[in-house]
């Protein structure tokens, strides 16, 4: 992308940055530490401080897993960001998206954002069932009718009559030509009887499965799309606010970068401002 960022989007791809760097500096430190302190209990096992170098070694080997998966997760997601951006086209206008914080009773920052990622959670498990769900029994029953005129247009049978000879050939007669499948067969003889048996299955299917028209699963996988962006960048800016604070709030590793850097794309439909 050649376009440039808003100023504060700007700023805060650099934060984040900055914000890798000083965990990927802690694990380094922490892992020196790691390494001097072994080699001192190495050297004198038994010296005056070999038990206070030891409990300090016990505590760095603790941290040293949160430090490094911290700086894991923070990479990651700058990496997302970066790659993000890179995909963005050259032409598009790009706006600040000035969400307004807004704190419930006695609610802080922590709590907002503890209620907003419960929502997220919730939209997102709501998101993943719409996405399984199954076409309804007419959408289905639809479907069967189309597959059966398939059925019986995929052969053109053809009679033989000579005397003294009788057959029908499917296909040209070519050798290793594909002979038709039972179904094919069934469905140019008796197409009414082949979608009948099918519509009887389809009625049998389980009454408790989740039917979806598909207009319906479209329109709602759309509305969840805006829902969640929306609700991200919410809880982004009760993080931001938090910070201010000087409160740090972690960041979700699959946060949409959009919201994440508080950036809007002219055009987009948004709710959070």
């Amino acid at each position: 992308m050649s376009k440039s960022l808003p100023p504060r989007v700007q700023s805060k791809v650099m934060a984040l940055r900055d914000t890798e760097q000083q965990a990927l500096t802690q694990t380094n430190m922490t892992q020196r530490a790691i390494s001097e302190l072994q080699r001192v209990q190495g050297n004198n096992p038994t010296g005056d401080k070999a038990q206070s170098a030891a409990r300090e070694l016990a505590r760095l080997q603790g941290l040293q897993p949160d430090y490094q998966a911290r700086y894991k997760a923070l990479a990651n997601l700058n990496a997302r960001v970066a790659h993000y951006l890179s995909l963005l086209p050259a032409n598009v206008d790009l706006a600040d998206a000035k969400v307004r914080v807004k704190l419930k009773d006695g609610e802080t920052h922590i709590k907002a954002v503890q209620r907003l990622r419960g929502e997220i959670i919730a939209l997102i498990s709501e998101q993943s069932r719409v996405q399984r769900s199954v076409p309804t029994n007419k959408e289905a029953k639809a479907a069967a009718a189309e597959y059966v005129q398939s059925l019986s247009r995929r052969i053109d049978p053809k009679l033989v009559i000579e005397h003294d000879k009788f057959s029908v050939l499917y296909g040209r007669g070519v050798v290793g030509e594909r002979d038709p499948s039972p179904s094919e067969i069934l469905a140019w003889i008796d197409p009414k009887l082949v979608l009948t048996r099918l519509e009887a299955m389809i009625d049998a299917r389980d009454k408790s499965a989740n039917q979806m028209s598909a207009s319906d699963r479209t329109s709602r996988l759309a509305e969840m799309k805006t829902e969640l962006l929306d609700l991200e960048r919410k809880e982004q800016a009760h993080i931001d606010a938090a910070k201010e604070e000087g409160t740090t709030i972690e960041q979700r590793i699959n946060v949409d970068p959009r919201a994440l850097l508080g950036l809007l794309i002219v055009g987009e439909q948004s709710k959070a401002a």
